[in-house]
């Protein structure tokens, strides 16, 4: 069916190649009967896959773009099933990577780029681990005076003497801390055990 509409001409301006592989797509989907609804969370999936697959952040656009020309391209392709289909498949596909683009945006937080001296840190405790030399604790910290808006941390984990006040998750604390930025990653090739 989908070789019939290639070979019509009734693609417009989508390149041959774009259409061999559509067509294909729409083929293969088709064959699937009433079971190629499942196939959706699969191609959102693979999606998803595909931001994993990049070694650096991805920006945002690309899939917000795909996802909402994906929609615009089944609407278009409402008459034609088959191709309605195939581009639906496609846009499940560029919303899993849109939606993963969209969460590692959403949850970037600043982090310390340089050693600050000690200064007084206000906010309320999120997390406390008991560890060997005392307690760790995390802490949601209220704007940090001296630091830009677009520097300050949203959480900050201090490591506290086991001797201190007893701290619960909830409770708000003010305090003197020096901070320090997180050290960097070994490259997996050059880690030592």
């Amino acid at each position: 069916m989908a070789d019939a509409a290639i070979a019509g001409g009734r693609l417009g301006p989508l390149p041959e190649w774009h259409a061999r592989i559509f067509g294909a797509l729409a083929d293969r989907l088709a064959a699937e009967g009433q079971r190629r609804l499942l196939w959706l969370p699969v191609f959102f999936g693979a999606g998803i896959g595909l931001y994993f697959g990049f070694t650096v952040e991805p920006p945002l656009w690309p899939g917000i773009a795909a996802t909402s020309a994906g929609g615009g391209l089944i609407i278009a392709l409402r008459r034609y099933p088959p191709w309605c289909e195939a581009a639906l498949a496609l846009t499940a596909f560029a919303a899993g990577f849109a939606l993963m683009c969209e969460s590692a945006w959403e949850h970037q937080a600043p982090m310390l780029q340089r050693h600050l001296p000690p200064i007084a840190i206000t906010g309320r405790v999120s997390d406390i681990d008991l560890v060997e030399k005392g307690w760790r604790v995390v802490i949601e910290v209220d704007p940090i005076l001296g630091l830009d808006r677009m520097d300050q941390p949203r959480r900050v984990r201090l490591h506290i003497p086991q001797n201190s006040d007893e701290l619960n998750p909830g409770d708000r604390v003010s305090l003197k801390a020096m901070l320090y930025p997180v050290p960097a990653q070994i490259p997996a090739q050059r880690a030592r055990f």
